[in-house]
């Protein structure tokens, strides 16, 4: 039972690229990326890449956590069904740790 509600929730491969499209059309989006794209890239500059990518990739597993937590609550499921979705040998609601973003990696490889 567990592994069907992980499968349902949490194990769907297409999940991202349905999220990039829809991130694409709502207003504001783009400009908030491209904004935190510039950050990014001055704060790599400022710090070495060697030091912002670490501080990125744990910054997006805790916005994962956080973001797969909303959106759970917000289907109205209670806390001992997130807890059943939790399968022993994932990690409790996000299954991975994001990785830097592709454009903090190009413009840090241009630095």
């Amino acid at each position: 039972m567990n592994m069907i509600l992980y499968k349902l929730f949490q194990d769907n491969p297409g999940l991202a690229g349905e999220v990039a499209k829809f991130c694409r059309t709502v207003p504001g989006y783009q400009t908030a990326e491209a904004d935190f794209a510039s950050q990014a890239d001055q704060i790599s500059r400022l710090v070495g890449p060697e030091c912002y990518f670490p501080f990125e990739a744990a910054m997006n597993a805790q916005l994962a956590y956080e973001a797969r937590a909303y959106y759970l609550f917000g289907l109205g499921l209670r806390r001992e069904l997130l807890s059943a979705l939790e399968p022993d040998d994932q990690s409790p609601i996000c299954a991975s740790t994001p990785t830097p973003t592709a454009t903090a990696r190009k413009k840090a490889s241009t630095i």
